[in-house]
């Protein structure tokens, strides 16, 4: 075989005595001894067959490392990488999944050095795969690089704003459009798309101005940071290098102040007490309402806007001699109200009647929902009262923690599953909480047993000293009757 021929010739085309090569044992390549050839082309072969046998040794170390992206032989002289990675732009995988096998080749050469550095390569993959750092990049898409990434000219010049636009329409594609998904494009999307310029194309220097809005080691920064990478992704635009230059790892839930019940029921007074430093419409709402809405949240551990959908008159019937709250989802145009598959009863019965809540008092109920709920907010800060509405909710979750209810009826109550009771309530279970609770089930138990110890010794001491008199008593008169015998 010529050199020339040597260059264009196929080994896996091979066979031996009818059995091709790619259904030889690989690790048995040294075996492989055709004689229809030239020893050329065995060679070609043997080493086509060796190779093979370097790349399910290095696949079977990564499946023990439990690395995803595997190599393969995508010719005789080139190995390339497969696995399952994200979609490409423009592509979906089957039954519309997010991800998609793709054979991904860089050209490494079929030898040894080509098997080493393809390993390498596969690690990489698979770690970005797992972080969910993953993006394709003109290096990875080869001759579609063109034509899935770069942005087409009549997009060049497409403003941000008009690219946010596109982005909601492709938003709306996957969501319904009732408050929980408007809340969640408002809060979790737009809120962050907003710091891009909004009349400039697409560039990195947007993405730049935008980053720089936020501080770093904050959540703000890490939120975004997320959400620009998948803003980019749709626009078109590799950004990856631009926002891991200013990417931050998520930082640590802070914890929260849960009030303990003394610490509401002094927050009743205080949210009602008239703010003179403010003229707004809210300042002058009567106190009684404000407290009403506070009380509500203190005893229901209802979500601030909830309070909005309480079913006044189911609540106020005289029937409802348990004073438990019903939900209507229709009066907020649908929101996590749904969920809840019982009534919510108060886990102090006496403070319904310490807040006053049967006699109910609206401080407002005008306007949107947001703006409503957002009243709330406001008037926990500027009466510092020292904690937020929500942490009225986490007060009565760890409430029904120390009346020991189930958690099981507890994440029933509060409109949520058991997981999420579990993994967000349990949280606020902090060094304070655990603390107050040791000090009622423990202290309190123990000081009850010294006072009965007490009480006790003093019973005994009293025995005791009976005794001792009963003892005299009876000495006296042995002593009478011994004088009695002697003097008969």
């Amino acid at each position: 075989m010529s050199s020339n021929d040597s260059s264009t010739y196929d080994p896996r085309n091979a066979e031996w005595d009818g059995i091709s090569i790619d259904k030889w044992e690989p690790s048995k390549w040294k075996q492989w001894k055709p004689k229809s050839i030239s020893d050329e082309g065995v060679k070609l072969e043997r080493e086509y067959l060796r190779i093979k046998h370097a790349i399910q040794q290095a696949n079977s170390a990564l499946s023990l490392d439990r690395v995803k992206v595997k190599l393969k032989l995508t010719s005789a002289k080139s190995i390339g990488l497969q696995g399952t990675f994200p979609c490409r732009p423009g592509d979906v995988g089957k039954n519309y999944s997010r991800s998609k096998q793709y054979t991904i080749s860089f050209g490494f050469p079929a030898n040894d050095i080509g098997v080493k550095t393809a390993v390498v390569k596969a690690r990489e993959l698979d770690l970005l795969i797992m972080t969910k750092q993953f993006q394709w990049t003109p290096e990875l898409l080869g001759k579609q690089a063109q034509k899935l990434v770069l942005p087409e000219p009549e997009n060049s010049t497409k403003l941000i704003s008009e690219w946010i636009q596109e982005y909601e329409r492709e938003f709306w594609k996957t969501h319904e459009q009732n408050r929980q998904g408007i809340r969640t494009w408002e809060t979790h999307y737009l809120r962050h798309l907003k710091k891009l310029p909004q009349d400039v194309p697409m560039s990195l220097q947007a993405l730049e101005k935008a980053l720089e809005k936020t501080k770093p080691n904050t959540s703000g920064r890490f939120f975004l940071a997320w959400q620009l990478k998948k803003f980019c992704e749709f626009c078109g635009v590799n950004g990856v290098k631009t926002i891991d230059a200013y990417a931050t790892p998520k930082p640590h839930p802070t914890i929260r102040k849960v009030p303990l019940d003394e610490e509401i029921i002094q927050g009743f007074t205080k949210i009602g007490m008239p703010l003179s430093a403010y003229a707004s419409k809210e300042n002058i709402t009567q106190p009684e309402q404000w407290q009403w809405a506070y009380g509500m949240l203190a005893t229901y551990g209802l979500r601030p806007h909830e309070l909005f959908a309480v079913d006044i008159e189911a609540f106020t019937n005289p029937k409802n001699t348990f004073h438990v709250v019903i939900l209507n989802p229709s009066l907020t145009d649908g929101t996590k109200t749904g969920e809840r598959s019982c009534g919510i009863p108060p886990l102090h019965p006496h403070w319904v009647e310490l807040f006053d809540l049967k006699n109910v008092k609206f401080p407002f109920n005008e306007g949107k929902l947001s703006n409503r709920t957002a009243k709330l907010h406001i008037r926990f800060r500027v009466t510092n009262i020292g904690f937020r509405p929500y942490d009225l909710r986490h007060a009565y979750a760890i409430r029904g923690h120390r009346l020991q209810v189930p958690i099981k009826t507890m994440a029933d109550y509060m409109g949520h599953t058991v997981q999420e009771h579990t993994k967000t309530y349990q949280r606020w279970m902090n060094e304070n909480a655990n603390l107050e609770i040791y000090r009622e089930v423990v202290i309190l138990r123990q000081g009850t047993t010294k006072e009965a110890l007490k009480a006790r010794i003093s019973e005994l001491e009293a025995e005791n000293n009976a005794m001792k008199a009963e003892n005299a008593t009876l000495r006296g008169l042995l002593i009478q009757h011994q004088l009695g015998e002697l003097l008969s």
